[in-house]
């Protein structure tokens, strides 16, 4: 039996199946009817042209012998082609298709990372120096207004209900301009607002120490009979006569008339 390399050297396509006593069905092989010719031969595409007629001729002819002869050519349902590559081999080029795209993926994040790191940078040194400056504004805020709470309880005494509500504006950042409080220079603002202490101390009574209850403001028989604070200035609780306040008609008429009436009585 001669050889395979001695078969294709000396047999022509036509005659490699007869040279081996092999019909048509064991070689496949068809010889097209005319001989393909191309003239330029740097014609790529006029090549592959020419290639693709010449196999579809031959397998129209191949299609229509196996036809003639009642014989199958269509692969089966069932039938199984083990691929030429094994599957390990296969993982292998998948697992190193996964990691090349892992690492462009990564590569884009680090790339995203350092544009962002270069302006959040900039970002970040601006928001500290903003923070700086907002707790340098509270410090001084809250020393000027212990500095302008000392001067003013000197005066009229505040409150320390003002004195916290002033620590919340000025620690929120939003100081509203309220009435009372020297202004600078510690002279008072003309027509400010008293503070609660200084009003009830110049028209009210204060409680006196000592005394409990809600009704310790009632006349007392000692009281009735007292003309004290009547035809003169007053000390500033009690009302004068010449004073504009409410105490007037309460203080001296009412007193007097209560005091003139037990009087006759007894």
């Amino acid at each position: 039996m001669a050889s395979l390399e001695g078969l294709f050297s000396t047999a022509t396509p036509a005659g490699f199946g007869s040279s081996v006593g092999l019909d048509f069905f064991e070689t496949q092989l068809v010889e097209s009817e005319a001989r393909t010719s191309v003239e330029d031969v740097n014609d790529d595409l006029k090549i592959e042209v020419e290639l693709y007629k010449n196999a579809l001729l031959a397998a129209q002819a191949a299609v229509r012998k196996f036809e003639s002869s009642s014989k199958p050519f269509f692969r089966p349902p069932d039938y199984f082609a083990e691929m030429i590559k094994s599957d390990a081999h296969m993982e292998t080029i998948r697992l190193r298709l996964v990691e090349e795209a892992e690492g462009l993926k990564a590569s884009e994040e680090a790339k995203k990372k350092r544009e962002l790191k270069k302006f959040g940078k900039a970002i970040q040194v601006e928001n500290k120096l903003q923070r700086e400056k907002e707790a340098k504004r509270i410090k001084e805020g809250v020393k000027e207004l212990r500095k302008k709470r000392k001067d003013v309880t000197k005066l009229d005494g505040q409150d320390e209900q003002e004195f916290d509500i002033a620590i919340e504006e000025t620690l929120s950042g939003n100081p509203k301009k309220r009435a009372g409080g020297p202004s600078e220079g510690g002279r008072e603002t003309e027509g400010r607002k008293k503070s609660r202490t200084a009003r009830d101390h110049k028209f009210g009574r204060p409680k006196p120490k000592g005394v409990t209850g809600r009704r310790w403001k009632e006349n007392t028989k000692s009281s009735a009979g007292s003309f004290e604070g009547m035809g003169g200035k007053g000390d500033g609780r009690l009302s004068s006569g010449t004073g504009r306040s409410r105490g007037r008609g309460r203080g001296a008429a009412g007193g007097s008339k209560r005091g003139s009436h037990r009087s006759k009585r007894s």
